[in-house]
């Protein structure tokens, strides 16, 4: 079961990446509103094939509750990260999810009644550290652009900490995840419907696909993103319900790192030296929160 996790956690790093990578590409492209709707709609898919392949369980209502609470704050991750795909660089976007740990450490703290060590206090002072540093400009001033990525790592680890409830209560991994991606879908449709231009915009791709081979080749990369995306979700799931959940951790804190590499590669993005400095800072931070 260790190698099973540990292995779990290395390719979800793989698929998240694939994903956030592309991510930028189509949001950019076709706009928030659209892609969450398609994102999330796509990404039942392969859920819904683990859920065949692992089998359904008897689910208790505590298990039922918290996976549905949890596609709430999925959707509410998806919206704000979608939108600050839209504007922002990914390498910046994707550096800010190394406050996951920090948040993760502070929640047993504030509501598991958990002991802090100085250590982990330490790694939290300079997580946030190096948040600040990541999304202050070189004018040294606050940029509001990357406040909804902050918001949308922050929804998508109450999102993790409340699905792992779910998935230690029920003893399985894949139908707490699948149960709130139904939660999340008609949210992201309201959040498409609010659109009236992104509404018009979906419903001309039906008569301009066939025609048009660059809608064709975004809509590929949507579907190759959501499917790696939910996957990864899925896979990560098995890690949760693992003894090695703090491998994982850690693991999974080193995915914001390649991420933001492969942002500076594809998209030639490039971080503010500040910015670079917060960066390595967060890492620190998060591996110091994540193994000890």
């Amino acid at each position: 079961m260790v190698l099973i996790g540990t292995t779990a956690a290395i390719i979800t790093i793989v698929l998240w990446t694939i994903a956030g990578t592309i991510n930028k590409r189509i949001s950019s492209a076709l706009g928030s509103h659209i892609v969450g709707f398609l994102y999330t709609s796509i990404s039942m898919a392969p859920i819904l094939l683990a859920v065949v392949i692992v089998g359904t369980y008897s689910i208790p209502i505590y298990g039922l509750v918290t996976a549905a609470i949890g596609g709430l704050f999925l959707a509410t991750g998806f919206i704000f990260n979608f939108k600050a795909l839209q504007t922002e660089n990914l390498s910046s976007i994707s550096a800010l999810a190394e406050i996951s740990p920090a948040v993760l450490v502070l929640f047993g703290l504030l509501v598991l009644g958990e002991k802090v060590t100085s250590v982990q206090m330490f790694g939290i002072i300079i997580v946030f550290a190096g948040t600040l540093m990541i999304i202050t400009t070189e004018k040294l001033e606050i940029n509001r652009k990357l406040l909804p990525a902050l918001l949308a790592v922050l929804a998508w680890t109450v999102y993790w900490i409340i699905i792992s409830y779910s998935v230690i209560s029920s003893n399985t991994f894949a139908l707490p995840i699948f149960i709130s991606r139904i939660v999340a879908v008609p949210i992201m449709i309201a959040y498409l419907l609010s659109s009236k231009g992104a509404v018009s915009r979906l419903a001309d791709f039906s008569s301009s696909i066939s025609k048009n081979r660059s809608l064709i080749a975004l809509l590929a990369l949507t579907v190759i993103a959501s499917v790696a995306d939910a996957s990864g979700d899925t896979l990560f799931g098995i890690t949760v319900g693992s003894p090695v959940l703090v491998i994982g951790a850690a693991l999974i804190a080193l995915q914001p790192m390649a991420q933001s590499f492969m942002g500076f590669v594809l998209y030639k993005e490039k971080l503010t030296r500040l910015q670079l400095y917060g960066l390595v800072v967060m890492i620190v931070g998060a591996l110091v929160l994540s193994v000890l």
